[in-house]
């Protein structure tokens, strides 16, 4: 079975071939120009690459400034004169697709060219979002990985799909675009190469070469748990005068010392009084010989906190004498999300929301010397876990003093102390410097547009398919950050309507997949009248109407409870790829699902009209349709009863004997069933919708 890391193979993916057989017309050159002896592709072009068809062709590299480089592609040949950046670009004209051809990049007498194979022309799209655009068709996580991924690697093998997988070399990178290294590249389709690449952005470009037949290029720069920030360049801020930076120390401890006192984090305080309240780990347990053997051991690397709680996690380990009565820096890892450590039961350090990304920092606890044994100690750590699928790292301790060091692996065991009952309330947002504002993280804003975006502004794509939103959850800002991220891709490619699929989020309630809540409880949880989950569903519906040339895919159907990572990605990509083909590919093809049209009373009972029914109603069980809720004045909100009726779906209620509004599918997770009969499903909705582009009316 695949395992990650780089086989040969993949390493000879750049195609970098050298030969003097050029160094004769390199001579008689060099008698005109001033040819370059050093010089390079970006790495965005390598063998096996697609190269969009039907747009000017153009290739870039650098070389030594005001010196030259001759480029030949598919029987052209054009010389490039590198500016002072040192940057060179040749212009080749628009072909039709096919392949394969060859490109050589030459310079001076007596350097070798670079010459790239195996180079198709066909559609490229960019593949970006988060987590659930950057899950892989295959992993050793079975929580992260698409549905059947053995048997679909057992069938991979598309010789006219070539992929880049940025996610394989992601990393924090200055302004600019990156240069050249060896190792990655582009690469053809395999059982290897489709394994780490995301199953979202591999479904649908499967989809695409079995009903366009052409070469399909799929390049995916997608990072789980990122801010829609992370992804805009900051001069798209400026132009709208959005200020997201905090770059200094001082400047993020004032604006926490000024939070501090806000009426939000009055409300995480009160939050965090009522969670702490359910229930005190016992002080007995802290202790080193407190006897766990009737606790759960962890085998694995982390401790999972399978669901919002608090636990207590006991890691045994031996210490050699030398380290006794010597003050010790104690590295423990990550931990998500806060923790209270304590050394042989004396409290060592702790780590709440009030830290810059609280969930991914890495615990370094100081323990006093008279804490330290020779032989037998136990650290305990007190986890809460406010949000589900928490973690708590086990694999390795390490204690350093001057002139010693010690790592060990610990015997770890866990209890828990308690969880959260289902109608807690969800925890306020922490109104700190998160993430978002810590310039060396991932979600700091323009970090990911700098690092993964940037570079690939030079090669021409078709379009844009983003599945993202999570981590911007139940904001209102979403919706002009959504629209400037939109128009920011374009600006950058020069493409004003370049086409922008989207992925609408999937139904969800809590992350526990290893302890999965019953589907009955599940949809038994009352519709809320503000849900998080349902606004950025909402917000994510405007899209279409607030930008030309974007297209919205509904996943509410394919959700699970228990899992923010839905597995069945086969459905989403098939949906991507009709949503394609009609909107840009010109297809005759139904590929959207019944879109709430309006809304009549008919004395107890309304009558919702409907969108996009293609051939009619239906639902996917062959039952009455699921999901509906209606409302009255006072806000109150009732489960309804629904029939279909031609094209309209009739409501009643029971609890609402006068129904003033309607809501379907709005919420973080319900049983839905709903769709045309052409199968696709209906997108969740809410009559009594927010005027977005009236509250944001300021901005472009």
């Amino acid at each position: 079975m695949h395992k990650c890391g780089l086989s040969f193979s993949k390493k000879r993916g750049l195609g970098v071939i050298f030969s003097p057989l050029y160094s004769g017309r390199c001579q008689e050159r060099d008698r005109f120009m001033k040819l370059s002896e050093k010089f390079a592709l970006y790495r965005v072009f390598t063998s096996h690459m697609v190269l969009q068809r039907e747009r000017p062709i153009v290739i870039s590299g650098t070389a030594e400034p005001g010196k030259a480089v001759e480029v030949a592609f598919a029987g052209r040949s054009r010389n490039a004169v590198a500016g002072p950046d040192g940057e060179w670009s040749a212009e080749f004209p628009a072909m039709e697709a096919g392949g394969p051809h060859m490109l050589t990049v030459s310079g001076a007498a007596g350097s070798a060219p670079v010459v790239l194979e195996d180079i198709l022309i066909g559609e490229v799209w960019m593949c970006t979002g988060q987590s659930n655009m950057e899950m892989p068709v295959f992993s050793e996580n079975p929580f992260f990985r698409t549905l059947n991924a053995e048997e679909e690697l057992r069938h991979a093998d598309y010789p006219r799909i070539r992929l880049y997988n940025s996610m394989l070399t992601r990393r924090l990178a200055p302004e600019g675009p990156l240069t050249d290294e060896a190792g990655f590249g582009w690469q053809v389709c395999n059982a290897e190469t489709a394994a780490d690449f995301s199953a979202c952005g591999y479904f649908f470009g499967r989809q695409l070469l079995k009903d366009l037949d052409v070469p399909i290029g799929l390049i995916a720069t997608a990072w789980g748990g990122t801010d829609i920030a992370a992804w805009i360049s900051r001069e798209k801020f400026e132009a709208v005068r959005w200020q997201p930076f905090y770059d200094s120390p001082d400047e993020q401890e004032r604006i926490w010392n000024t939070l501090k006192t806000a009426d939000n984090f009055k409300a995480l305080l009160s939050w965090l009084e009522r969670f702490d309240a359910c229930g005190k780990a016992a002080p007995e347990c802290l202790a080193p010989e407190f006897d766990d053997s009737g606790w759960k051991p962890c085998p694995g690397a982390t401790a999972v906190l399978p669901r919002p709680g608090r636990y207590v996690c006991r890691l045994s380990f031996e210490l050699p004498a030398e380290f006794a009565g010597r003050e010790l820096e104690l590295k423990l890892g990550i931990i998500n999300d806060v923790d209270a450590t304590f050394f042989n039961e004396e409290a060592v350090g702790s780590t709440g929301v009030e830290t810059p990304a609280y969930w991914s920092a890495e615990r370094k606890y100081t323990v006093p010397g008279r804490c330290v044994r020779a032989g037998r100690n136990c650290i305990a750590v007190v986890a809460d876990d406010h949000y589900g699928a928490g973690l708590v790292n086990v694999q390795e301790l390490e204690f350093t003093a001057p002139g010693l060091a010690f790592k060990v692996r610990p015997e770890c065991r866990i209890d828990t102390v308690f969880t959260l009952p289902a109608d807690f309330p969800a925890r306020p947002d922490v109104p700190s410097v998160g993430a978002n504002r810590c310039p060396g993280g991932p979600n700091y804003p323009s970090t990911l547009f700098n690092a993964m975006l940037n570079p690939w502004f030079r090669y021409a794509v078709r379009g844009t398919i983003w599945y993202q939103g999570c981590h911007n959850n139940g904001e209102f800002t979403y919706y002009p950050l959504h629209k400037m991220l939109i128009d920011d891709l374009r600006e950058h490619w020069h493409d004003p309507e370049m086409p922008f699929l989207l992925v609408q989020l999937a139904a969800f309630l809590e992350h526990s997949p290893e302890n999965r809540r019953e589907d009955a409880e599940a949809e038994a949880v009352p519709f809320a009248e503000f849900s998080p989950y349902a606004l950025t569903r909402e917000i994510q519906a405007e899209m279409p109407r607030a930008r030309k040339q974007v297209g919205m895919i509904v996943s509410f159907d394919r959700g699970d409870h228990s899992d923010i990572h839905p597995r069945d990605k086969q459905t989403l990509g098939f949906r991507l790829a009709r949503k394609a083909e009609h909107m840009v590919y010109g297809r005759e093809t139904v590929c959207d699902g019944p879109e709430f049209a309006g809304f009549r009373q008919e004395g107890r009972q309304l009558r919702v009209f409907f969108r996009n029914v293609g051939s009619g109603l239906a639902t996917s069980d062959g039952k009455a349709p699921a999901g509906f809720v209606l409302g009255d004045r006072s806000g109150f909100l009732a489960p309804a009863e629904a029939a279909i009726d031609g094209d309209t779906v009739v409501l009643s209620s029971d609890g609402i004997p006068e129904p003033q509004r309607v809501r379907y599918a709005f919420t973080g997770y319900c049983r839905v069933n709903l769709m045309n009969k052409e199968g696709f499903p209906a997108v969740p909705f809410r009559s009594d919708k927010l005027d977005y582009s009236g509250m944001f009316a300021d901005l472009p």
